[in-house]
């Protein structure tokens, strides 16, 4: 049987097409451009809340460290600027074994107390 005179449908738009090759599953690249960026919006539109939330911490931990290694801070002062405890990257426990250290990619935070953290670069 000759190839050419194969018809496959798209698996993007469905169209029907003349494969020029053996494993080709799409009429264009148009086509396989739009199915994996589809795919990949679809992952990207669910991290979302995450990953604003994430950018957001990250950005008051760089904005109050500035130039410093570490910071203390109050629990609610964090809160008020819009600090969400429950996000972060990556969690360890301390040196003393005595709690967590979160980390929050290229800094951290660690409860001091009740009332106080410890935000860090790592």
């Amino acid at each position: 049987m000759n190839k050419n005179l194969e018809i496959r449908k798209c698996l993007h738009s469905g169209e029907e097409f003349h494969p020029k090759r053996n494993n080709q599953v799409f009429a264009s690249k148009k086509n396989r451009i739009s199915y994996h960026n589809s795919i990949n919006n679809k992952l990207r539109n669910e991290l979302k809340s995450t990953n604003n939330q994430l950018i957001i911490n990250y950005k008051i931990c760089k904005e109050l460290l500035d130039k410093n290694k570490s910071a203390t801070v109050h629990r609610e002062f964090l809160k008020g600027r819009g600090f969400d405890f429950k996000y972060f990257t990556n969690l360890t426990a301390n040196k003393a074994k005595t709690g967590y250290t979160y980390a929050l990619y290229d800094t951290s935070f660690e409860k001091i107390d009740e009332n106080n953290y410890l935000i860090s670069k790592l």
